[in-house]
Parts: structure tokens; C-alpha cells; sequence
């Protein structure tokens, strides 16, 4: 290349003047880079526009444009940071690292729907861009599929408004660590899982999420892994090891997820399995909305079908749920209206609840997949009965034992043989020995635990017809299943069984075991109406999918999150003046074991107390705060009184401030619980804020203010003012008035004949 000296002077002078400009850029670009790595943002950000001022080719200037942006980005002027980006998207509109630095800003700004398009793109641009992976995993994993329907990068701001449907997946997790075939909810569960890739929810997407409630974190799981360990259950040769396999590979992929206002979080599973919902309680006072699928009451409806422990954990968590949730989801008709009647009775607020009817069929495997299981094929060979359900004293195995041991008085050998397929339940010991004492097991009665759906699927096919003789149901999934396979099948007359059956399903009472001998009897006798009923199954019954349902399911939860968009996050949490109310676990069952209405202050403990215990709930910092729903007008003074106390020590007792709106009241806390009274005034929409603030020395650095009871009443009216009192000090009363409640029937024990069990 020639020297400048071969030029013309004038051409020299321009040359040189734009080398000289050149070089000055890159030296401010060196001290902006050293400025941006000392994280000196502002600093960084004037030297780069300075530097865009020089002469910088396409690339530098590419370059110091997204460098611009970051320290914008980093420095807080947010607006100036998404014009460098927009003026460098002009340059280079395909750089993938600039779609994840938009992502970041898109994210920071709250415009979740932004950000997680440009996440996508990034990925789509270098789909070795780990850090926009990252991203996208933490937040779901989407397809690009769905990304088509919102339009190029000229309408990126069309998608401001995506929200999320956090699914909560926990419980299908936690069976799959120890079972390897799939029970109703988990079934539940898997389709749900299975239905995001085709999922199209105008406004929403759908994410699988684990959270840990104990620790108060939200981790997402990525779709595919989480779909993989869905379908190992359809694996012929499904294993524990191969489950816990793809259990690894799930937990590898969990991100930490981050929950913005007017998302959804739905559990679907059992919901009573959580230590505590403060989790979310926290996330709805930020926006966050809650809802439950509920599948039965049975647990409280009906205790003698459940071990104590079941009953009382289901009492207090539903409770729990039911104070934070925004709409509940039930499974059947049935259930809904049952929820409705609790919620009247139980509670002194309502909620709205849709039936989402679950499906009358299975998903579909391979038609081609040949059964190894000599024990299962050989079934085949005879005619038998099949019975689909946990073995456990609420599905009533017991009756059909009896049934078919008439059966066998009657016809002997040619009576069909009687097929369980289920796990083993609660409260089954007995039936268990009675069976195996007999010899009932492998001459005409035969159990299979543990086997593959693709198994259980043979099993039903090769079957006469099935039979379902459960007391209670939520649903009775098999009883679909039956008449989707083309078998016909006699299920109890109870709950929500007819519901799912309909007119295609005979009905015996579950009760009464020799009412329902003759209706088995006659199928098992006339094989040409058994014929008969076949082919009208096969030829009108026409299934619910879980197409349908799962489609039903996300846009009822739509629904609901576009109805309640603009509404004031708020528990339910309403508290009648005049009543002592109580917050302890203990105080739920004793609620619940007088049949009175389950009002506690739980969902009240709005900011920094510990989760509820057995009496109430401890503050964890010096300054935590109660809100609840009065029946009080807005502006009205009441008197509020707090039973309150300290952990206990040999110090001086501390200080505790209490201010409801009307000034500072100031009462010294004991280790003894006693009720303080202060003043306070009602706030909009009735609700009652009371902040405490504990001063002074405190036995522990971790539990504060111990809370244990609550009541108010309007100042100025002595009725209601005495009637607050008596709620709060109980007189005594005559001995006949207060009897002694047993806390558990006794009885003693029967002589047992031949066939009792």
C-alpha cells in the first residue's frame, strides 16, 4: 500500500484526519471497555456515545452500541438502553447475543412476553447460545412453533401481554420415586404434562414447575425431560431404575423460575401433600393467582375410609388452600357441588368452582406391542372378571370376594375367574389374610401389583366385562376406561359413578352385597345380553379425550386469570367482628370435630411470620404485619384485640408496638399468651392492616411475637362489645351442658366368623 506522501496534500489531509478520528474512537472505546469491566456504568455509557460520535466501521459500531445498551441497562436508564439496542438491531438484526441482551432488558422491565420472545430468537439465531437456553428453560421450554403466531420483530410489542400457567407437577414426582405404574391423579397429571407441546392458549403458556414450598423457591423443569419421565410409564419394560433415570435427568434441568403478577399457579395434584402454602400466600400478595383442581372430598367426608392421620392433614390443608385460592377446578359434577356445600358450611366466603369433567379413556399405545408376561398372557386363556383400583377397604374388594364366593357355590369351575389389578391400600390387612388362608390366590382369584398400563390394557381387553364396587369416588376413572376398551362394566350406584357411566353401566349397591349378586350374576350367566351390551358400548359410547378435557382444563384456568385481571391481590380472609379467632392446626380439628365453620386467621399473617403451628404463629422478624377482611365499613373505628406473647426467658419482657391506623399502642409481651387491646381504623374494601414492631432483648433472634388469637368490634356498641368478650372469656356453664366428647369411637372387639373380615 502506498505511503500518504503519494497522495495529492489536500487528500493527505482528509486521509489522515479520518485515521486520526479512527484512532481517537478506538482509544475512548478502550477506556469505555475499562470502565465497563470496573463496573463504573455511567461512566462507561458517556464514553461510548462519545466513541459513536468518531468514525467506527459497522462492526465497532455494532459493538459499542450493545456495550451502550448493557451499561444503560446496568445503570437503570432503561428507556435509553432499549433505543442503543433498537439503533444496533438496524446493523446487525440477526446477532443472536443481542437478542438475549434485549431478553435481559425485556426482563427487567416486566415485559415477561418480550423477553421471552427474544430469548427464543437468540436461540433460533445460534442455537448453541447457552445462556439464552438457560433462559428459556428457567421460564419453560417453548417451541418455535408457537412463537410463529406472534408475528415478526416489528411486532414485538403485540406480545407484552403473555402470561404464564406454572402447573405444579410435584406430586407426579414424588409417586414416580417409588411406583412404576400410574394411579388416577398422576394419569391426570401425565396428560396435562403431555398437552403443552400442542397447547394453544390465546394470551397464556404452560409451564412445569417443582416447587420447594419449605424453602420458599419456584423451580421450573424443562418440558422434554419432564415428558420423557411421563412416558417411561408406557415402557413395556418399565423399571424403577429406568424412571429414576429420567427422575435424574429432570432434576438436572430445573431452573429457578420467577413468578410476576397475573400469572397462574395451578396445583392439580394432591394438594395436601405440602408442608405449608406461605409460599404461596407471598406470591399472591405480589399479583400471583392460585387455583386448585380438586378431585374429592373423601377424606373428610368420609374419615372411615382413611387412616386419622389422612383425614386430619387433608382438613388442615384444604383449609390452608382454600383461604389463599382464587377458583377451584373439580374433576366431576359431583365433586363440584360437594366443594360448594362445604364451602357454605365450612367456610364464611365463597370461591368459584367449574366442573372440569375428567375423560372416559386412556392414552394410546402401540397396537404392535407384544406382552412378555407369561402371567399376564396366559390370562387370556380363561374368562375372568377384572376389578382396576387400589386394593383398599374404600374400593370394597371385600364384596366382591363374597360375591364370587357364592358365585363358586353355584357354578363351581365354570364360574369366571376374578382379576385385582391395583397396588395394596390402607386398612386391607385383614382381607389380605383372609384370601390367602383360603387359597383363593392363583386358583380363582388373581392379583397383579405394579404391571405397565400397556399390561393393565391387555388385561382389560381380554377381560368379560369389569366391575367397579367402590363406596365413594371422585371421579372412577376405570369405569371409563372399561367402556372405552368396548367392556362392558357394574359399578356402585354412588357419588359420582353414575355420572361417568351414564346409561351405558349397570349399578349395584356397594352396601349390600347380595342385592348385587344377582345383577353380576345374570352377565356372567346370560353371555348373549353380555353380547349384546358389548355392541352397544362399541357401537354409541362415544368418549370423552383427554384432548377435550386438557383443553377445558388450561382455558377454564384462562378464564379465570383474564377475569381477575386488575383486581387487588387478596386472601380470603374475611373475619366476623365479635368472634375469637384462632390459627392453630389444633384449632382446625377441633373445628372440624364440633362441625363448626373453619374460620382462622392463617391467611391473615401477611407479612414475616413463620408458617402456623399447632397453636398459632410466630413472628421471624421485629417488624411483621396482619391484614384481614372485616365486615366493617371503610374509615370505621373498632377495638381489636390480640392475644400475643414471647418465647420464654429469665430477661425483662420486651416491647411490643402496635399501630391499626389510629397511632402507636405499646404493651409489654410475657411468656404467658394475654389479650391486648388497642383501636384501629378500617381501610378501603374493609380490610384492617396491623403493624407490630417487637422492641427490646428477645429470648431468640428468629421467633419474635407469638400470635395466638384475634377478635375486633366497632367502638361504641356495648351489645356487641359484650358478646366479644364472652367470645374471648368462655363463662362457665352446668356440667350437663358441657358433655364429655369422645375423641374416638371405641368399641369392643366382635366374635369373628367364618366370614367376617
Amino acid at each position: 500500500m502506498p505511503g500518504l506522501e503519494s497522495f495529492s496534500p489536500s487528500l493527505r489531509f482528509d486521509m489522515s484526519f479520518l485515521l486520526s478520528t479512527k484512532s481517537k474512537s478506538q482509544k475512548i472505546m478502550r477506556e469505555a471497555n475499562i470502565a465497563r469491566d470496573q463496573k463504573k456504568w455511567s461512566q462507561a455509557a458517556d464514553l461510548y456515545k462519545k466513541a459513536l460520535e468518531g468514525n467506527l466501521n459497522k462492526n465497532k459500531r455494532f459493538a459499542a452500541l450493545v456495550q451502550l445498551g448493557n451499561c444503560l441497562k446496568e445503570s437503570g436508564d432503561l428507556s435509553s438502553s432499549l433505543d442503543a439496542y433498537n439503533e444496533a438491531m438496524k446493523i446487525f438484526p440477526k446477532n443472536s447475543d443481542l437478542h438475549l441482551q434485549m431478553g435481559h432488558l425485556f426482563k427487567i422491565m416486566g415485559r415477561t412476553g418480550n423477553s421471552v420472545l427474544c430469548y427464543r430468537r437468540a436461540v433460533e439465531i445460534d442455537p448453541n447460545n447457552k445462556d439464552a437456553l438457560l433462559e428459556i428453560e428457567r421460564n419453560g421450554d417453548f417451541l418455535p412453533e408457537k412463537f410463529s403466531n406472534f408475528g415478526g420483530s416489528s411486532e414485538i410489542e403485540n406480545v407484552a401481554g403473555i402470561r404464564t400457567i406454572w402447573l405444579d407437577v410435584t406430586d407426579f414426582i414424588d409417586y414416580a420415586k417409588v411406583n412404576v405404574s400410574l394411579s388416577g391423579i398422576q394419569r391426570v397429571l401425565a396428560n396435562l404434562a403431555l398437552y403443552i407441546q400442542e397447547a394453544n392458549i390465546p394470551g397464556y403458556r404452560i409451564v412445569p414447575i417443582v416447587p420447594e414450598y419449605d424453602r420458599f423457591r419456584v423451580l421450573s423443569v424443562q418440558v422434554n425431560s419432564f415428558l420423557d419421565l411421563v412416558k417411561v410409564f408406557d415402557d413395556l419394560h418399565v423399571s424403577q431404575e429406568k424412571i429414576l433415570k429420567c427422575l435424574d435427568k429432570v432434576y438436572k434441568t430445573r431452573v429457578e423460575a420467577s413468578l410476576e403478577k397475573d400469572d397462574v399457579l395451578v396445583v392439580a395434584g394432591s394438594f395436601w401433600i405440602y408442608p405449608h402454602y406461605d409460599a404461596i400466600m407471598h406470591m399472591r400478595q405480589i399479583g400471583v393467582r392460585f387455583g386448585l383442581f380438586v378431585h374429592d372430598l373423601i377424606q373428610i367426608r368420609m374419615p372411615e375410609y382413611v387412616e386419622k392421620a389422612a383425614h386430619d392433614k387433608f382438613n388442615i390443608q384444604f383449609s390452608d388452600a382454600l383461604d389463599l385460592t382464587d377458583f377451584i377446578l373439580a374433576n366431576s359434577e359431583y365433586v363440584a357441588e360437594d366443594i360448594r356445600c362445604f364451602l357454605l358450611e365450612k367456610k364464611n366466603y365463597s370461591v368459584p368452582v367449574k366442573a372440569v369433567v375428567l375423560p372416559t379413556e386412556l392414552r394410546t399405545h402401540s397396537q404392535n406391542i407384544k406382552i412378555s408376561n407369561r402371567d399376564i398372557t396366559d390370562m387370556s386363556q380363561i374368562d375372568y372378571v377384572i376389578c382396576v383400583s387400589t386394593i383398599e377397604i374404600r374400593k370394597n374388594h371385600t364384596l366382591l370376594i363374597r360375591v364370587w364366593e357364592k358365585l363358586r357355590e353355584e357354578f363351581g369351575d365354570d364360574a369366571p375367574a376374578l382379576v385385582f389389578v391395583g397396588k395394596w391400600g390402607w386398612e386391607i390387612d385383614e382381607l389380605r389374610r383372609y384370601i390367602e388362608e383360603r387359597g383363593y390366590v392363583g386358583d380363582w382369584l388373581f392379583i397383579f401389583n405394579g404391571i405397565s398400563d400397556t399390561e393393565m390394557e391387555y388385561l382389560y381387553k381380554h377381560s368379560l366385562f369389569s366391575i367397579y364396587p367402590s363406596f365413594a369416588e371422585g371421579f372412577g376413572l376405570p369405569i371409563g376406561e372399561s367402556l372405552v376398551y368396548g367392556k362392558p362394566c357394574i359399578a356402585s350406584s354412588t357419588t359420582s359413578m353414575p355420572e361417568v357411566g351414564g346409561k351405558f353401566v349397570r349399578y349395584i349397591d356397594p352396601f349390600d352385597w347380595k342385592s348385587s349378586y344377582p345383577v353380576i350374576r345374570q352377565v356372567i350367566v346370560d353371555r348373549d345380553d353380555l353380547t349384546q351390551w358389548q355392541k352397544w358400548i362399541e357401537k354409541d359410547f362415544t368418549p370423552r379425550t383427554w384432548h377435550d378435557f386438557c383443553d377445558e382444563f388450561y382455558r377454564s384456568i384462562a378464564e379465570y386469570g383474564r377475569a381477575l385481571l386488575g383486581t387487588p391481590p387478596k386472601a380470603n380472609c374475611p373475619l366476623p367482628q365479635g368472634q375469637f379467632v384462632l390459627g392453630g392446626t389444633h384449632d382446625i380439628l377441633n373445628m372440624a370435630h364440633r362441625n363448626e365453620k373453619i374460620i382462622t386467621f392463617r391467611s391473615a399473617r401477611h407479612l414475616n411470620w413463620h408458617p402456623a403451628n399447632h397453636w398459632g404463629a410466630w413472628s421471624q422478624k421485629r417488624r411483621s404485619e396482619i391484614q384481614f377482611i372485616s365486615d366493617c365499613a371503610e374509615g370505621e373505628i373498632i377495638d381489636i384485640f390480640l392475644r400475643l406473647h414471647r418465647e420464654s426467658s429469665r430477661d425483662m419482657d420486651p416491647v411490643v408496638l402496635i399501630n391499626a391506623g389510629t397511632g402507636d399502642h405499646a404493651f409489654r409481651l410475657s411468656e404467658h399468651p394475654t389479650l391486648f387491646k388497642l383501636s384501629g381504623r378500617v381501610t378501603g374494601g374493609g380490610v384492617v392492616r396491623v403493624f407490630l414492631n417487637a422492641r427490646g432483648k428477645f429470648p431468640s433472634a428468629q421467633f419474635f411475637i407469638g400470635w395466638s388469637g384475634i377478635s375486633y368490634c366497632p367502638q361504641g356498641d356495648a351489645d356487641i362489645l359484650i358478646k366479644t368478650y364472652e367470645a374471648m372469656i368462655q363463662p362457665g356453664r352446668l356440667p350437663s351442658e358441657v358433655p364429655v366428647i369422645m375423641s374416638e369411637t371405641v368399641s369392643l372387639p366382635e366374635e369373628k366368623g367364618k366370614n367376617a373380615f
